[in-house]
């Protein structure tokens, strides 16, 4: 089947979309098979029980077993098949369970259950049937894994994207009913530093039990009542057999056919759990642009930062090894990671990770560029070939004591360097003519982390926490530029000469200790009153240097001419706050209010400049528990955030080759108010999820650049201003479960007005963006798995021009097992943008694969073909204040892979 696929240049969508009518109708036939069967589960008062599960299990063989869950009416819906017999079981904690028989041959379609109590103290339940498809607790989510699996697949991932409200994106980051699943744990352990991409491409799927979802996650017990987490977990739970046992598996391939680009993939993943000591290693090879894991996960692995500490900024810049990168002409990646725990003792355990990645990367972007000034149009074409070097390491230890179940200590540290080498050759063609930049860029990063947590409840009352967190960082980026032609001339004072050398440094060193003190005094079940005390500071230091060197090896040194930075930078915030936390009926509200003390103290060329203020910040939570599967939810803030140090570094500073900025010394902080708005609903009886977050934001004082722009050439200055920003954004999704599909509506919707000075004119800039969405899946285990989707997309920017883009993309995804034990998968994309002038241009991509494994062997083998089209380019569009540009990435050619994988 790959093979006659290898003989097609395109597929005709219209041929994809003619291909789900099909299924649909055909589907249509199969509907007629089943019927439905609903009624009310009550207790012996009538009371609705919520939450109480359904099953149906079949009293012959060759039928599927059912199950629903009671929603907030009490209400349930079962699709059963006809001609089958069926003993439905209820059950409910606390109430006696009631079985209903339903023969083969009864034309009953509703019944109502009626439970009585137990009468005995919870502790001493026993229930007698395991199966719980899904189990709702107040907080906590809980997926019977084989209920939702049909056995083919083959990770994490693919048993997530089956459970309801659950979903997975390319990037590996998990949504549980809109929400982020932001810590991932196996076994109660935190995996990997709590990254979910990991986990989830890389846990074997027939290791897997359950799947919990924790909403207010916190890992401190006894902290829960009272720290307001907003943290979402997911801890999986493995099966019996997978304890003590090492498993993984793993898998090599090389590249077959008619390719001679030598592509390979070896990839690794153990695993080992046992009551005291858990081990994982995973460890990665391969030139098809495959990356482990994300940015995401890389900024949790440079956080190191504890969670009762907010607005901490990590200086490190990891972006370069989380691509997952096709759009690249090679990429030759190396990956190895090892995470363990361990109980040392009844109170003591230490837990840790360590990473190493490497990317040799080779790139080629072209744009074509227009610049927008008051005063004139300007045009650039450019082609920018590059080789980057990354290579990052991250150690990590933490230590877990517990003297007693009412006091908790942690001490975590972390290490981290990376480098990240660049070359690159830019060849810029204006109406002033050519130009050709080589450029070669050298940064080394270095951060060191460590923070102590305690926590201590000393009765039902009273419970406190203390936590100190200090963390260095240093990075020296070393950037080289080389020309035949002067630049940026007026705003750089090169000398002439035959070809032209530019070498900058810039150094960021920066340490900062933080420490914070809370109080928590729960007064009654209704009210709560928190007592913060905090101090944070920062200190920095920022240099560059630039200079020229010429061809008979003298220096034009930039310095005595307006460049070269020298600052230090201090900020100090002390800050004492009031929050008190009440309940009326289901609504739930904490207002609180922090009063902070800035000092900001900046030194450079000789001058000194102070900032001391004194601000008032309050903010307000609020949550609303319509029932178990429906809430509401709002938060607002009023901050302040005072510029960085570079922003304060008031002498020049080359950033690319067309662009200049220079700090101002004058600035002090931007305030802005902050709101969210968050409703979720979960109707299990009709099928229905909701999910919807409307944000708000509004700065007051702004910190924004000047520009100046003469033909490609810029220079940036951030000023201080009262002109306010107003963003506003909407993300919000509908889905429907119909038979044995899955609808989903998607939307995100943003607006942004803001005030931009460019050549002296003031503009009131606005940009819109409207993304709709709409996917069809099927949900059921022995159909194909098929997903299709289709996004439409508007931008907009309003200025000193006017510009609209529209975009039409279709994902669609096709798998389906063959006689048993051949699965045979096909992912198609297209993306098609439409720009002003109904200009246009579009890529398809489509990837395809057949897996053969049978059951019970651990050896699989996979053909696979990605970018089956040998398509060359993917094209963008976008657009900025002063700028309009289309760009093409050359990409990753056809891939033909031959993989053997084994299982351990």
């Amino acid at each position: 089947m790959i093979l006659y696929f290898l003989n097609v240049n395109r597929i005709n969508y219209k041929m994809i979309r003619l291909f789900a009518i099909l299924l649909f109708l055909n589907s249509l036939v199969a509907f007629s098979q089943g019927y439905v069967f609903t009624g009310v589960v009550s207790d012996d008062a009538s009371k609705p029980l919520e939450s109480a599960n359904v099953i149906a299990k079949p009293i012959q063989e060759k039928a599927s077993l059912k199950f629903a869950v009671a929603d907030n009416k009490g209400r349930y819906k079962l699709e059963l098949e006809k001609n089958v017999a069926y003993e439905i079981t209820v059950s409910y904690i606390g109430y006696i369970e009631e079985v209903f028989i339903l023969e083969s041959s009864s034309d009953i379609i509703a019944h109502d259950f009626h439970l009585k109590e137990t009468g005995e103290n919870l502790k001493e339940i026993v229930i007698k049937h395991e199966f719980k498809p899904i189990i709702v607790k107040k907080d906590t989510l809980v997926f019977d894994v084989n209920s939702f699996a049909n056995g083919n697949e083959r990770k994490m991932k693919e048993i997530l994207e089956k459970l309801p409200g659950v979903e997975v994106d390319k990037k590996g980051i998990v949504t549980v009913q809109g929400k982020k699943v932001t810590k991932m744990l196996v076994e109660g352990k935190s995996f990997f530093g709590g990254g979910s991409r990991l986990a989830v491409e890389n846990i074997p799927a027939d290791a897997l039990d359950k799947i919990e979802v924790i909403d207010h996650f916190n890992e401190v017990g006894f902290m829960k009542q009272v720290s307001d987490s907003d943290d979402l977990a997911m801890n999986v739970k493995l099966k019996e057999d997978k304890k003590k046992f090492v498993f993984g598996d793993v898998e090599a391939g090389a590249e077959v056919g008619a390719g001679d680009n030598g592509f390979y993939l070896a990839h690794i993943a153990l695993f080992y759990y046992s009551p005291k000591t858990n081990v994982s290693f995973i460890g990665d090879a391969n030139t098809i642009g495959k990356s482990t894991f994300t940015f995401d996960d890389l900024m949790r692995f440079g956080g190191g930062v504890s969670s009762f500490l907010s607005g901490r900024k990590s200086l490190s810049n990891l972006s370069s090894f989380s691509n997952d990168n096709t759009d690249v002409l090679k990429n030759k990646s190396q990956f190895g990671a090892f995470n363990f725990s361990h109980d040392l003792s009844a109170k003591l355990s230490v837990s840790g990770f360590g990473i190493f990645s490497k990317a040799l990367m080779t790139s080629r972007i072209e744009n074509n560029i227009e610049y927008l000034s008051n005063t004139a149009i300007a045009f650039e074409d450019k082609d920018r070939n590059a080789k980057n070097r990354a290579v990052l390491g991250v150690g990590n230890v933490k230590l877990d004591y517990s003297p007693s179940n009412k006091e908790k200590w942690y001490y975590n540290g972390q290490y981290q360097s990376s480098t990240n080498d660049l070359e690159s050759v830019l060849n810029s063609t204006t109406n002033l003519g050519i130009s050709t930049f080589e450029t070669i860029n050298k940064a080394d990063n270095i951060s060191v982390k460590q923070y102590v947590e305690w926590h201590k409840s000393y009765n039902n009352s009273n419970t406190t926490t203390f936590v100190i967190n200090q963390a260095y960082n240093k990075i020296t980026p070393i950037n080289n530029w080389f020309t035949n032609e002067p630049f940026l001339q007026g705003l750089i004072p090169m000398e002439k000469d035959d070809n032209y050398t530019l070498n900058q440094i810039k150094k960021t060193e920066a340490n900062s200790i933080d420490m914070l003190f809370k109080h928590y005094w729960i007064i009654n079940n209704a009210n709560h009153l928190y007592t913060v005390v905090a101090n944070n500071h920062e200190y920095s230091a920022f240099q560059t240097s630039e200079k020229q060197i010429l061809t008979d090896g003298s220096i034009n040194d930039f310095s005595d001419k307006g460049f070269g930075n020298n600052i230090k930078y201090k900020l100090n915030d002390a800050y004492i706050g009031l929050e008190y936390k009440f309940r009326v009926g289901k609504w739930v509200n904490k207002p609180g209010l922090y009063f902070h003390g800035y000092h900001l103290n900046a030194i450079q060329n000789d001058n000194d400049h102070t900032v001391t203020k004194t601000l008032f910040q309050p903010q307000w939570n609020s949550d609303y528990e319509f029932n178990k599967s429906e809430t509401l939810s709002f938060t607002y803030k009023l901050e302040n955030r005072f510029p960085e140090v570079n922003q304060l570094a008031d002498k020049y500073t080359l950033e690319f080759y067309n662009t200049v900025f220079k700090g101002n010394a004058l600035l002090e902080n931007e305030k802005y108010h902050t709101a969210n708005l968050r409703y979720s609903k979960m109707n299990s009886y009709r099928g229905i999820i909701w999910n919807a977050m409307l944000n708000y934001s509004k700065k007051t004082k702004v910190i924004r650049n000047e520009v100046e722009l003469d033909g490609i050439n810029q220079f940036n200055t951030p000023v201080m201003t009262d002109n306010p920003e107003t963003n506003i954004g909407f993300n919000g999704s509908f889905s429907k479960r119909i038979y044995r599909f899955n609808l989903k509506l998607n939307t995100r919707l943003s607006w942004f007005e803001y005030s931009q000075k460019l050549n002296n004119i003031t503009t009131i800039n606005k940009r819109d963006s409207q993304d709709i969405g709409l996917v069809f899946k099927t949900a059921y285990k022995k159909w194909p798995d098929i997903s299709v989707g289709y996004t439409k997309g508007f931008s907009s920017f309003s200025g000193l021009t006017k510009s609209h883009f529209q975009t039409d993309a279709i994902t669609s995804a096709f798998e389906i097992t063959i006689l048993k034990f051949w699965i045979y998968k096909i992912n198609y994309d297209y993306l098609k943008n439409t720009y002003s002038k109904n200009q246009s241009n579009f890529y398809d991509m489509l990837d395809t694969s057949i897996f053969y494994q049978k059951k019970n062997n651990p050896f699989g083998f996979q053909l696979s073909v990605n970018n089956l089209f040998d398509v060359k380019k993917k094209y963008s569009n976008k657009f900025s204040d002063y700028m309009i540009s289309e760009q093409s990435v050359y990409i990753l050619p056809r891939a033909i892979m031959f993989t053997v994988s084994y299982k351990l």
